[in-house]
């Protein structure tokens, strides 16, 4: 019979265990604390975007001025071999809050997926158990509509004027001192109107995404080192929050858990950011586990593989909530096999340049990659993953090949939830003049994303030559991109602007035209309707917005553009009232861009 030890016990036993030991590492945490033994503590859920491990002072970097969290882990149990499922944010997000692979909760990428209602999330377990749930979240990439809000009591998200992105509008933010500063006030009513309810409250701090425009980029400690004057600055703005906790005394009875949704490559394996690959550069991830009253002092878990899959399986048995959902993951409590192995993939390759996407499975010694030129690495002796063993290791590949195999192969039996273009909307294009050809079909051969990563590079580098106003050399570049991957919208709509600056608009228009037939990419079809507004084509315009509102209805920059064309036709009324549409269904991403419309207007009329 399984002996239930109470609190103090476990804290008895725990103190001896660690008496003089430094940094002993545990075969799991249920050495320290039973399952249930934080029934009723405070959930502190921080997720810190594009965060490498490396990128840390706790994981060895010298460089970094991260003390909050450095302290953090130096008072918990801090996993070195911890790992993402997918390299973007919102599928990965999807995974931590569902406790499944991408491949059953069926978020497969950014913008294009939202979480259905099933399965059920973390925050739904926590909330039906008594729990307060809030979350603050830091970018559009998580706004409510992609389904995550689910469970939550209050979800907060309100992009700030410094994190509009005009030419980037799926990617608003708003920086740390304000995602600190909603969270704060929630705590202190919480604190004062429900001092005895628990709460779940999850922080993302979404800063160290690319532009890296942290305050303290002028600091002469961060000069060209971007990136980790994103981190020092979030780990400020998280100081804030856990001096708050230790001046309300709820510190004691709140377990932190700190992590990352993915990495940032910053060039290793050619790649500039995240996305393309599922090397360790961006799978490889922080995870620390903070709380005074079960955790004394440093452990460091390095010969165990954990996921962010394990998270809700573990915070469910830490506060003895059973999960409503079969989980994927394993529960950190509870002995890990030192042979796991973690599901990982990328379907990113293909819909950022038509590649063929990436699966994957990582133990702690290893990692098998599926792709048209698939690979192997030893990650014992090859942790940076620059020897591929494929051809030489048949015994050692065979087995994980099979396995993967299986796993996709249950994958495809179910429904599928892409939002890619559905038949309806294919039948919506072609009553519009456009006849979709299923260029982002999945299957068939598509080329490996490793031949493709240069001409990638050089498509997102059109697009610095076009900001730069080197028009000519954008278009020129941009069609060499064109040449060997027509699946390359930045390129495809850079070649377009491109000629509209030179003065050649209606080979633009032709060019964006025969893209939309081709994919019926939003992007495209956001692009061919303005540069037909520039082209002062405004019935054409008009009838592309149409298509446009056909394929993604809650999409305000629809309602932006279609204002732009009555305004520019002097239908200012009619243009004021397609800004406020924007304005109230699309605050998040076209909010601000409307308000500035709505302003002009008024200020035309005062």
């Amino acid at each position: 019979m399984k002996h239930l030890w109470g609190l103090t016990g476990i804290l008895f036993l725990a103190m001896i265990s660690l008496s003089g030991c430094g940094d002993k590492e545990p075969a799991n945490m249920g050495q320290l604390f039973q399952p249930g033994q934080a029934q009723g503590f405070n959930i502190l859920l921080v997720t810190l975007d594009t965060v490498r491990q490396d990128r840390l002072g706790c994981y060895g970097y010298k460089k970094a001025q991260t003390p909050t969290i450095d302290s953090l882990a130096a008072g918990g149990v801090q996993y070195y071999d911890a790992v993402s499922s997918v390299p973007l944010t919102l599928p990965s997000h999807a995974t931590i809050m569902t406790g499944q692979t991408p491949l059953n909760h069926g978020v497969r990428d950014n913008g294009l997926y939202a979480l259905g209602s099933e399965p059920s999330t973390l925050a739904e377990d926590l909330h039906n158990a008594g729990y307060a749930t809030a979350a603050f979240i830091g970018s559009f990439v998580l706004d409510k509509r992609f389904g995550l809000d689910r469970g939550f009591d209050h979800y907060d998200f309100q992009v700030s004027e410094s994190g509009y992105r005009p030419k980037m509008a799926d990617f608003n933010e708003r920086p740390a001192n304000e995602v600190t500063d909603a969270t704060l006030s929630w705590l202190k009513e919480h604190q004062v109107n429900q001092p005895d309810q628990p709460f779940f409250a999850w922080v993302h701090y979404f800063d160290a995404h690319l532009p890296y425009t942290s305050p303290l980029q002028n600091d002469p400690a961060f000069i060209n080192r971007g990136y980790d004057a994103e981190i020092s600055f979030t780990d400020s703005q998280l100081k804030r929050l856990i001096d708050w906790l230790d001046a309300s005394d709820v510190r004691e009875n709140t377990v932190i858990i700190l992590t990352s949704d993915h990495g940032e490559s910053l060039g290793e394996h050619q790649e500039a950011t995240h996305g393309m690959f599922i090397y360790n550069s961006t799978m490889k991830v922080p995870l620390v586990v903070n709380c005074p009253s079960l955790i004394f002092r440093h452990l460091a878990v390095k010969n165990t593989l954990a996921g962010l899959i394990d998270l809700r399986s573990t915070i469910s048995e830490m506060v003895a909530v059973r999960p409503s959902a079969v989980l994927d993951g394993y529960s950190l409590l509870q002995p890990i096999s030192p042979d796991r192995i973690v599901y990982m993939e990328s379907e990113s390759p293909l819909n950022m340049a038509g590649c063929s996407p990436l699966s994957g499975l990582q133990s702690h010694y290893d990692k098998y990659i599926r792709a048209p030129k698939s690979e192997y690495y030893n990650l014992v002796d090859d942790p940076d993953e620059l020897n591929n063993l494929h051809n030489t290791h048949h015994e050692q590949v065979a087995p994980l090949a099979t396995s993967l195999q299986s796993l996709l192969g249950q994958a495809d039996s179910k429904p599928a939830t892409d939002r890619h273009i559905t038949s309806e909307e294919a039948d919506r294009l072609r009553s519009l003049g456009y006849v979709h050809s299923g260029a982002r079909d999945t299957t068939g051969e598509r080329p490996d994303p490793k031949d493709m990563i240069e001409i990638f590079n050089a498509g997102l580098k059109t697009e610095k030559l076009y900001s730069q106003g080197k028009f000519a050399e954008a278009a020129d570049l941009a069609e060499r991109v064109i040449a060997r991957c027509e699946s390359c919208v930045v390129a495809i709509r850079v070649l377009a602007f491109s000629k509209i600056r030179l003065g050649q608009g209606e080979e633009a228009v032709t060019l964006l035209k025969n893209a939309v037939d081709q994919t019926g990419d939003l992007f495209l079809v956001r692009s061919l309707a303005q540069a037909q507004i520039i082209g002062k084509d405004f019935p054409g315009a008009l009838q592309t917005l149409e298509l446009f509102q056909a394929l993604d209805p809650h999409d305000g920059r629809v309602f932006i553009l279609r204002g732009d064309v009555y305004d520019k036709q002097g239908k200012g009324s009619l243009a004021l009232k397609e800004y406020q549409k924007a304005l109230i269904l699309d605050e998040n991403r076209s909010g601000i861009r409307a308000q500035q419309r709505i302003q002009r207007i008024q200020s035309r009329s005062d």
